[in-house]
């Protein structure tokens, strides 16, 4: 009897551990926190035959390119082919979305895209290419060459192991690129603790040559972008909820400056012309889970993220919607007054006037 009641004590204690421990992860995740949205300005949909998960603008030409899926069918169950990088022409009205890309490799599956652009003026667009199946079929880097004004022509394919579950990447130069990872380095216990924002997912460098980590405690790499030097680098933690500061050398090594906490799980990271960052976020993750699985509305947030001297961040939520305009956004992306929101699901973006 003194047993049963002892092993009574050491289950009753499990329970509450674990009820503890869920609502520790519930109100890390924004579950319990008031959802209102706010945006100075007026926005406009502009629909798409699939999601722009990702955006990044050449400021020079005012040309935004989305990496452009229908991955609300992919998660239907739908036999969705494949997708491309389309351009939108910011400096003409009505926008409108066209492809950017003369040749593909193949079926492409885009998720993180970045541009990198020579002391020449020539310009390189590096593309995440998941397989069909993604998990289960190799991952790959692509590379583009620009073949005429905001035309690209695919040169390249960069493959390997070190390409463990890339989600967002930033070119430094011509055929070099960082890839922020969002899996961890093994399973079991490391992946239930990169739930609670402790490291696990790597950072990969390629060099021109090839692939190795440079890093290995990313908190869930969602987004990765650079300095306009391309010497500072800014790497979403999605599951750490903060930004990681990152200074580069030449070989491509990294040393960490700081780490910034933001109110949101972060995902795809813009770098305006200031210098300033623009984070989009999950302001709930599980609302976030529940849209992915019966399709249910899930807010989108843009913080501005601008960076002092003393390491001291000022920060901004410029948009937050519920869901009910857009659902799940990724990324948020500024040019002049505009504001460009991209998400995961939604077939379309949104295309903000700020006010002021």
């Amino acid at each position: 009897m003194r047993m049963f009641k002892r092993l009574l004590k050491i289950v009753g204690a499990l329970v509450l551990a674990s009820i503890a421990v869920s609502v520790w992860l519930l109100a890390r995740g924004g579950s319990f926190d008031a959802i209102e949205p706010h945006f100075a300005g007026n926005c406009e949909a502009l629909p798409l035959e699939g999601s722009g998960e990702d955006i990044l603008i050449d400021h020079e030409r005012g040309y935004a390119y989305l990496s452009l899926l229908d991955r609300k069918g992919k998660i239907e169950g739908k036999d969705v082919q494949g997708g491309t990088v389309a351009r939108i022409d910011l400096n003409q009205r009505p926008f409108v979305a066209v492809d950017a890309l003369v040749t593909k490799p193949g079926p492409l599956h885009p998720h993180g895209l970045s541009l990198y652009t020579a002391a020449d003026g020539t310009r390189t667009l590096v593309v995440i290419n998941h397989g069909a199946r993604r998990g289960v079929d190799p991952e790959a880097v692509e590379i583009f060459t620009e073949s005429a004004p905001g035309e690209f022509t695919h040169s390249e394919s960069v493959a390997g192991p070190e390409l463990l579950s890339p989600n967002d990447l930033v070119a430094v130069g011509p055929r070099q690129f960082y890839v922020a990872n969002d899996k961890v380095l093994g399973g079991g216990l490391a992946a239930g603790l990169q739930q609670v924002g402790i490291g696990g997912s790597p950072l990969t460098w390629f060099d021109g040559t090839s692939l190795r980590y440079v890093l290995d405690d990313i908190a869930s790499g969602g987004g990765i972008n650079s300095s306009a030097d391309h010497r500072t680098l800014y790497v979403a933690e999605t599951s750490g909820k903060r930004v990681r500061v990152l200074d580069r050398n030449d070989a491509g090594d990294v040393t960490e400056r700081a780490r910034i906490a933001v109110d949101t799980s972060p995902d795809n990271i813009d770098v305006a012309t200031d210098g300033s960052l623009w984070v989009a976020g999950h302001a709930n993750t599980l609302k976030l889970i529940q849209h992915f699985v019966r399709g249910a509305p899930a807010p989108s947030q843009v913080w501005r993220v601008a960076l002092g001297e003393d390491g001291v961040s000022e920060q901004e939520e410029v948009y937050l919607d519920d869901g009910t305009n857009m659902s799940a956004g990724s990324v948020g992306a500024t040019y002049g007054n505009l504001l460009l929101v991209g998400s995961i699901t939604e077939r379309k973006i949104q295309i903000c006037e700020m006010a002021g």
